[in-house]
This record gives structure tokens, C-alpha cells and sequence, in this order.
């Protein structure tokens, strides 16, 4: 009876805890309302200053002030349009690696997170 339980707990216990919450709704919804909100704030400026740089150079923006403007097509505030490569690529590259970065990022915590309970619990019992 007791061989039986260990089994159960052990199979139960091979759930990740990433899975077990993003096997609920409402987390998922949470989850990428978040990354909206990082990407908005966070990364698509930085992503506008990469771009400026990229085209213009550094000292366009730091020094002569051009900056992207919001809407579309996208132009810059010297009045030109965004040439489509570097817009692309910026762009992609904002969205993926905040995106894919901070998803990863939350795994590995999770797992830390499940690694140490399982640690404490073990020296509980």
C-alpha cells in the first residue's frame, strides 16, 4: 500500500508547476496582458531608439533629438518614412525577445520555485 502511494506521489509530482498554471485561463489572459503592457512601456521605445540608430546613427537620436513618430506609416520626426528592413527587424526583434525572453525568464523562476519547496519539504519531513 505504502509502494502504491510513493508511485502516485511520484507521477503526480512529474507535473511541472509552469503547466499546472498555465493550464488555467485566467493566468494565460494575465500572462499576456502583462507582456502588452511590457512591450508597450518597455521594449517598443527601446526598439524606436534602435531604429533611429540604425538608420540615422547614435547621434540623431542623443543628439539631434529625431525621433519615430507613433501611427502609420511610420516616419521619423525629420519627416521621412521608415525604410520597411530595419522597421521589420526592430520590431520583430522587440516583440520576440521580450516576449520569449521574459516567458523563459518566469519558467525558470517557477522551476527555482518548485525545486526549493521540494528541497524544504524534504528536510521537513
Amino acid at each position: 500500500m505504502a509502494d502504491e502511494n510513493r508511485q502516485k506521489t511520484v507521477v503526480q509530482e512529474k507535473v511541472r508547476l509552469e503547466s499546472k498554471l498555465f493550464s488555467k485561463t485566467w493566468v494565460q489572459l494575465a500572462w499576456i496582458i502583462f507582456l502588452v503592457v511590457i512591450i508597450r512601456t518597455v521594449a517598443w521605445p527601446l526598439r524606436n531608439i534602435a531604429l533611429v540608430g540604425w538608420v540615422y546613427g547614435w547621434d540623431a537620436y542623443s543628439q539631434d533629438g529625431l525621433r519615430v513618430l507613433p501611427g502609420k506609416p511610420t516616419k521619423f520626426s525629420n519627416g521621412e518614412l521608415v525604410p520597411t528592413f530595419p522597421d521589420l527587424v526592430t520590431g520583430f526583434t522587440a516583440f520576440f525577445a521580450t516576449a520569449l525572453g521574459l516567458t523563459f525568464l518566469l519558467i525558470f523562476g517557477l522551476r527555482l520555485y518548485e525545486r526549493s519547496r521540494k528541497t524544504n519539504e524534504n528536510r521537513h519531513s
